[in-house]
C-alpha cells in the first residue's frame, strides 16, 4: 500500500496496536472492541444498546453483534428495564468482572510499552498530538 508518509504511520501504528491487544486479549476469548465496550458496562452497568454505540462512536448494529456475542459467552446479559418492559438494559455478569482487572492491565501493559519506546516527556507530547489529530479528523465534512 502507498499511502502518504503520515498516514501510512497512523496505519502501521494502529495495525500494530491492535494486534498487541489482540494477542493480550485472547487468552481470555476477547477480542479487540469487546474490551471497551464491556469498560463502559462495568463503569455503567444497566445502559441501553443505542446509548452504549453513542459512547463508543460506532453504529448500533455493530454494538447488537458485539452484544450478541459477549452475551452467549456468559459476560453480559440484557436485562428489562424495570419501568419500560419495551426497554432492554445491558449487564455485566460476574464471570466479566472477573475480567475487568486483566483488561485494565492489558491497558496499561500496552500504554507501558509506548512510553518505554517513547519515553514519557515524548509519550506525553504524542497524546496530545494525537487528541489534536482525532479532534481534526471527527470534523464533518462539508457536501459539496
Amino acid at each position: 500500500m502507498t499511502l502518504p508518509p503520515l498516514l501510512e504511520a497512523l496505519h502501521a501504528c494502529h495495525r500494530a496496536h491492535r494486534a498487541r491487544l489482540a494477542a493480550l486479549l485472547a487468552p481470555h476469548g476477547l477480542h479487540p472492541g469487546q474490551d471497551t465496550l464491556l469498560a463502559v458496562v462495568w463503569a455503567e452497568p444497566g445502559l441501553r444498546q443505542v446509548t452504549l454505540a453513542e459512547r463508543l462512536g460506532v453504529e448500533p448494529a455493530t454494538v447488537s453483534r458485539v452484544i450478541a456475542r459477549l452475551e452467549r459467552g456468559g459476560l453480559l446479559e440484557r436485562r428489562r428495564d424495570p419501568h419500560d418492559g419495551r426497554l432492554w438494559r445491558i449487564h455485566p455478569t460476574p464471570r466479566s468482572r472477573l475480567l475487568e482487572a486483566m483488561v485494565r492491565r492489558n491497558w496499561r501493559e500496552l500504554e507501558d510499552t509506548i512510553v518505554a519506546s517513547l519515553g514519557s516527556t515524548d509519550a506525553e507530547q504524542l497524546g496530545r498530538l494525537l487528541t489534536v489529530t482525532a479532534t481534526a479528523l471527527s470534523t464533518p465534512i462539508e457536501p459539496a
